[in-house]
């Protein structure tokens, strides 16, 4: 099986993976094993959905990194998510359903804990109708696989009198799944501007975190209070919300490094990259390689650099399955990740330059970290050097712990 962006798959190829209803993620548009024919194609266009895994007989091995279960316990808090946001949209007094809340997650949580393999990303929520739903969601799954692998340094940040890991890796994701709930009080048409913001549309935007805490607020744990409020601190500072005082009358102290707390670190991070790898009113999504070069170029400062390190070995920049091309040509899918070696995976190659299918992909199997005259210059037609060739400097952590 192999991840194909849409418009590049044709009438005839058949689905690894079933495709969900975007307003109704339980139901399916198709099932697995479905033959696309001209018109779903169209309609999946329609619906907004980037990418699909269809069959390909030599690599059905990497169906067993991409598991239904997951999608479906993913789908299952989308559905959670969207539920609650959408009563609360109706009625700006609806109660927040905790409870439901925190099945999900548990549900998610025991699933990873039992199947994550090594703890890497494999697949992000599958696109729906609506960027605030499924962002809550991704983010949520996200700061899961992150959380797990932060381990013993997650819980080392955590307040002393907190030592429940498994308690506090979910309140991590209910923190995460309720990040942006601020968001329902910001106007729609800012919230949705196909262009720039002006400057007062991005301060009301910013005050979505203030808005979320005070919808939280009394309701959840106090660890889910601050990713709501604090997932915009930045580890150097600068972040928001600003020092000051909350319409409730809570004191912000200044936030930076430390200071902020390890659960808004770990979502922080998580909301960017999902942020900039999904598509928006105002942009489409980024390729994993682009999102990770950017976020390493442009948010020098933002993250805790133990969080930041330890998210370059849950995120391939070349997630598994995804075609590539390399630099004498060859079309190759990706089979494995290498952590130490983020930017250069293992792969499969399964066509010439000529566009040759290659019988048995296996026999052509290729460790990119050994073989250091090849690597990865294209993704779906993109040029990607510019993002790939920049290498992962590790973090001084002796400066961290100092």
């Amino acid at each position: 099986m192999l991840r194909v962006p849409v418009d590049q798959i044709y009438p005839g190829m058949v689905l690894a993976r079933p495709i969900p209803m975007p307003s109704e993620p339980r139901r399916f548009f198709l099932p697995r094993d479905s033959e696309l024919t001209a018109d779903a194609i169209a309609r999946l266009r329609e619906m907004g959905v980037r990418e699909v895994w269809v069959r390909y007989r030599s690599l059905e091995f990497l169906e067993a990194f991409v598991d239904e279960e997951l999608g479906q316990v993913q789908r299952e808090v989308y559905s959670h998510v969207r539920r609650a946001f959408e009563s609360m949209m109706r009625d700006a007094a609806a109660e927040l359903d905790v409870r439901r809340f925190q099945d999900a997650i548990s549900a998610l949580f025991g699933f990873l804990r039992e199947n994550a393999q090594g703890n890497v990303l494999l697949q992000k929520l599958d696109a729906f109708d609506n960027y605030l739903i499924s962002h809550s969601a991704n983010v949520c799954y996200l700061s899961l696989l992150l959380g797990m692998k932060l381990d013993e340094y997650f819980a080392s940040e955590l307040p002393s009198e907190t030592s429940d890991a498994k308690r506090n890796l979910q309140e991590l994701g209910l923190g995460c799944l309720l990040h942006d709930v601020g968001k329902l009080r910001v106007p729609l048409e800012v919230l949705n501007k196909p262009g720039p913001l002006t400057e007062a549309e991005m301060d009301e935007v910013k005050l979505h975190t203030v808005y979320g805490y005070e919808m939280v607020r009394g309701r959840v744990p106090a660890e889910v209070e601050q990713v709501v409020l604090h997932h915009h601190q930045r580890w150097a500072g600068g972040g928001y919300p600003q020092p000051g005082r909350t319409p409730s009358g809570r004191e912000l102290p200044e936030m930076w490094g430390n200071r902020i707390p390890v659960v808004a670190r770990i979502a922080a991070i998580c909301d960017v990259y999902d942020a900039l790898t999904s598509r928006r009113s105002y942009c489409g999504p980024k390729l994993p390689v682009q999102a990770l070069h950017e976020m390493r170029a442009c948010c020098r400062g933002f993250f805790d650099p133990v969080v930041e390190q330890c998210f370059s070995e849950v995120i391939p920049p070349f997630p598994i399955g995804q075609v590539v091309t390399l630099t004498d040509g060859m079309e190759a899918a990706v089979v494995d990740f290498n952590p130490l070696f983020p930017t250069r995976p293992k792969v499969q190659c399964i066509r010439t330059p000529d566009g040759l299918a290659i019988d048995d992909p296996a026999r052509e199997e290729i460790d990119l970290s050994i073989e250091s005259h090849l690597e990865i210059v294209a993704v779906d037609g993109h040029d990607v050097r510019k993002y790939s060739q920049a290498r992962y400097e590790p973090s001084d952590l002796a400066l961290v712990f100092a």
